[in-house]
């Protein structure tokens, strides 16, 4: 079984608005359910610049990722570059077998993991 960290901006000000906020909740419960029922194990962590990574890399401590998916709203923000590298970076360190995966909105993510792993 895959293991997936998807890794993305809080869900809430000032990266987002309340209402956004709630619709991307939405849409990563349907997402984790989807990869679920593939038989992937998935899970989302958030952070942002302001709060650092140190959650993120503890994270990566604990237990084995596979692949971490970098989220759109970091992965398609060119402000946010530098916090990018910076996910990067954390990952190589501590999970250096792991892909990292930028999410882009334009193909699912479990499209995106089977075609990185060579399932599809």
């Amino acid at each position: 079984m895959l293991s997936i960290l998807h890794i993305g901006l809080p869900l809430q000000p000032p990266w987002l608005t309340v209402d956004e906020g709630r619709e991307i909740a939405t849409r990563l419960a349907s997402i984790r359910s989807s990869m679920e029922a593939a038989g992937y194990r998935y899970e989302v962590f958030h952070a942002s610049p302001d709060e650092g990574l140190d959650g993120f890399r503890d994270r990566l401590r604990r237990e084995s990722v596979d692949a971490v998916i970098i989220g759109g709203g970091v992965a398609s923000n060119p402000d946010l570059s530098p916090f990018k590298q910076q996910i990067y970076d954390a990952a190589h360190d501590e999970a250096p077998a792991a892909k990292v995966l930028e999410f882009s909105h334009a193909v699912e993510v479990k499209a995106l993991v089977e075609r990185a792993f060579g399932i599809i």
